[in-house]
């Protein structure tokens, strides 16, 4: 198994990982522009068809909406600087494990629109700015005045672009999504590591509390309030943001840091079922992007996150109030939503609508019945049953979870 840790060379398969960089890191446009030139001109693998149409056509339009938002942005400051004074009141972040319910629950807490509001997907990567986010909803309004035709053939195309990804994560432009994925307009994110496979560039955001100096965090974590009070200025100061982020689980000090009154829900879930289905998730979004998975040093890269993302947050949140976070197994969510999210709300002090105690009635008869298309197994990655119990058995013994691998449900589909 790969254990990268800063300052030391690591070799698997008999190849090297170089150290990863954590006083410098490529940010910004020039931290695109440098690594973007390392792709073209030293390459970054394998080079394949489609990582040929990355590199060729995708990194200028990352590069001109990289312009446009900034430009956006700046607009912001001048024609609605009120949002710089926005009040970010006790946000709730979703953190874990990627395939541990963080989905499911983000979604849950997403429809009680009384009190919280999520970025969409569509305001994440196309609209971060007030200026934008206003000219989109212009359009949507519009739109809905014709007819809905273009929402629509929007809902058509990326039913039919994401057939593949749905069997996994289902996801859309309308719906609640990850919001670490604003930070990628600053270049800081560990998802660059997808468009820009260097480890040794960008492997220290996946640790950001531990091998990040803290100027660096403070100023990711700057831009990414600065986002969070430009939505709450559009959607309403009197509401909460609620989150859902795995790479926060490498955030949670500068968390509590950047908002001193936050909430942090930790999903977790067994390793047998929660690592193969990460490793299957992340492996589809690397071969997206025309990356070379050939070997196990990808494999290896993942299971170093997932030891990173199991632990980290119970080191963190040991200290830390009971009032403000709480750890949620993802057998309790699924087997029972609605009485999962009433423990969550009396632990965390959040009041209950009897608009949101309806919906979540509805929603755990139709949890219950769902289930995913998404197949995966031990096999494929070169796990046994013996490895995850070992190297993962204090996560088994923290949270109760049986170590009986008969029944696991990672060769077929199963409810993720």
């Amino acid at each position: 198994m790969l254990m990268v840790t800063s300052g030391e060379c690591v070799k698997v398969d008999g190849r090297p990982i170089p150290e990863y960089r954590t006083d410098s890191l490529p940010l910004g446009l020039w931290g695109f522009l440098r690594l973007a030139a390392r792709a073209v001109f030293r390459g970054g693998g394998r080079l394949t068809l489609r990582r040929a149409v990355v590199v060729v056509f995708g990194y200028p339009l990352f590069f001109f909406s990289m312009l446009l938002h900034r430009a956006a942005f700046a607009l912001d400051d001048l024609l609605f600087p009120a949002y710089r004074k926005v009040e970010v009141r006790e946000p709730v972040f979703v953190v874990g494990l990627h395939r541990s319910g963080t989905t499911l629950i983000h979604r849950l807490l997403a429809n009680d629109s009384e009190q919280f509001t999520a970025f969409c997907l569509w305001e994440v990567l196309f609209a971060p700015a007030i200026v934008e986010r206003k000219l989109w909803m212009a359009v949507g309004a519009a739109d809905r005045w014709l007819g809905g035709w273009a929402k629509r053939a929007c809902l058509a195309a990326e039913n039919r672009l994401a057939r593949e990804l749905h069997k996994i994560h289902h996801t859309s432009l309308f719906q609640p999504e990850e919001d670490e994925l604003v930070l990628v307009h600053l270049f800081a994110t560990g998802f660059m590591l997808l468009g820009f496979p260097f480890p040794d560039e960008l492997w220290a955001h996946t640790r950001f509390d531990t091998d990040l100096p803290t100027a660096l965090q403070d100023r990711v974590m700057a831009f990414y309030k600065a986002c969070v009070q430009r939505h709450l200025y559009v959607h309403g100061t009197h509401k909460r943001l609620v989150s859902k982020n795995p790479q926060f689980s490498g955030k949670i000090d500068v968390l509590n840091r950047t908002f001193p009154d936050c909430k942090i829900v930790c999903n977790v879930r067994r390793p047998y079922e929660a690592v193969p289905s990460f490793l299957s998730l992340l492996s589809f979004f690397w071969g997206q992007f025309g990356n070379d998975s050939r070997g196990w040093l990808l494999r290896d890269m993942l299971l170093e996150m997932a030891h990173y993302q199991y632990r980290h947050p119970i080191e963190c949140l040991a200290g830390w109030p009971e009032n403000r976070h709480a750890f949620l197994r993802y057998d309790d969510l699924t087997r029972d939503p609605k009485a999962a999210v009433l423990d969550l709300y009396e632990r965390l002090g959040i009041a209950l609508t009897p608009a949101f105690d309806a919906y979540l009635e509805v929603e755990t008869h139709r949890a219950r019945a769902h289930r995913s298309r998404h197949a995966y197994s031990l096999e494929q990655y070169g796990l046994t049953e013996e490895g995850i119990r070992e190297d993962f058995g204090d996560i088994f013994e923290r949270f109760g979870f049986s170590t009986d691998f008969e029944g696991t449900a990672t060769t077929a589909a199963s409810t993720d």
